[in-house]
């Protein structure tokens, strides 16, 4: 079942939509404004539903600052570039500098006019009970070669009785080759989007390495083991269980906001099991698959905001983010897993949800793709 509704206006008169899809005991809202999802309500172990999904009230908060991107579509280049370059078919790109200490590298492309800023197309499918976003970039806007057509497809299923799956697939077609690595930005909060921090809830990360970061945040260009290491999550543990400890870098991100090498990457259409997370309070559990070699965990270390959604405040480590995505710079990095979009050959990549408030014994089923 899809219900739709209205966000609120932009300043051009446009409004911006609404889409509520429902199955079973969970409900998911998006809108077309920067394809950005507002709600993912699902029940607890008692049976008492909320919303697990950080984010804004109305249409004020997207169109403003939101420094966090909450929910939003990134794109085209998700995450941080060195000197705002992207390094593609022997020439550099150029995008705004945005992030850094000094301003001199780039964070998700254009935090004023990235795709998480315009108003997508939509198309409403009841029938598979899903919501399919397009925008269309011309060539060089937002700083990358191409006449580009995104599109961003939300579909709500039910696995079984107790498991059901929102499936977020993002695609890129172009008339000429480019560079996209899109992501999406939904922070969780298993114990409900206003219950506080999140550190006392288990997540286990299906990854043997990870990027180091520098200062400002760029990755250091090198992969390394997370045995041994506050970044060991292969074992399912507490968020928090090492934030006390002197890392360098832990100190470096403020706490994890590190790109993990996800196991058993082999291209961007093969979804493998990325990160199972629960909240023992309330019984809620979350298993994300990706398709992408990468996904960057961020414990919301600089969150710090009043008066969001449901009129609660946001703290740092109020919400998780696992945000799937190429490695970071990779541009500047022949040896990793390059997204090049061409005309005879897509981007695509996808990312599936699962919720569950009930103990599973084993991910086999689940992950059975």
């Amino acid at each position: 079942m899809i219900r739709t509704g209205t966000l609120g206006t932009l300043p051009n008169g446009l409004l911006a939509r609404t889409y509520t899809l429902t199955c079973k005991d969970v409900s998911v809202t998006l809108t077309n404004y920067g394809a950005t999802l507002l709600k993912v309500v699902t029940p607890d172990k008692n049976k008492h539903p909320d919303d697990i999904l950080l984010g804004y009230q109305n249409i004020k908060g997207y169109l403003g600052q939101n420094a966090a991107c909450y929910g939003a579509t990134i794109g085209p280049v998700a995450n941080r570039s060195e000197f705002a370059q992207i390094m593609f078919n022997d020439r550099v790109y150029h995008l705004p500098q945005n992030d850094g200490p000094h301003k001199q590298n780039n964070l998700h492309t254009d935090l004023e006019n990235g795709l998480h800023k315009k108003l997508w197309g939509a198309k409403v499918d009841k029938e598979h009970n899903t919501v399919i976003l397009t925008c269309s970039l011309e060539d060089m806007e937002l700083g990358l070669p191409g006449d580009r057509t995104f599109t961003a497809r939300f579909e709500l299923s039910s696995l079984n009785d107790t498991h059901q799956q929102l499936r977020v697939s993002y695609t890129c077609t172009t008339n000429v080759p480019t560079f996209v690595n899109m992501t999406n930005h939904a922070y969780f909060n298993l114990a409900g989007h206003a219950s506080g921090s999140i550190l006392d809830q288990r997540v286990c990360i299906h990854a043997q390495n990870y990027l180091p970061i520098r200062e400002d945040g760029i990755s250091e260009g090198t992969i390394l083991p997370v045995q041994d290491t506050p970044f060991d999550f292969r074992e399912e543990r507490t968020i928090g269980a090492d934030m006390p400890l002197s890392n360098e870098q832990l100190r470096r991100g403020r706490g994890y906001d590190h790109c993990y090498c996800v196991d058993n990457y082999h291209d961007n259409t093969t979804v493998r099991s990325a990160l199972y997370a629960s909240d023992p309070q309330s019984g809620r559990h979350l298993h994300i698959s990706v398709s992408t070699p990468g996904a960057h965990f961020y414990t919301g270390n600089q969150l710090n905001e009043s008066d969001v959604k449901d009129g609660a405040t946001y703290q740092a480590h109020a919400g998780f983010a696992f945000e799937p995505e190429f490695y970071p710079n990779c541009s500047r990095h022949s040896e990793w897993p390059q997204p090049v979009c061409t005309p005879t050959k897509p981007y695509c990549s996808t990312t599936i949800y699962t919720f569950s408030t009930d103990i599973i014994e084993t991910e086999d089923d689940i992950y059975d793709m």
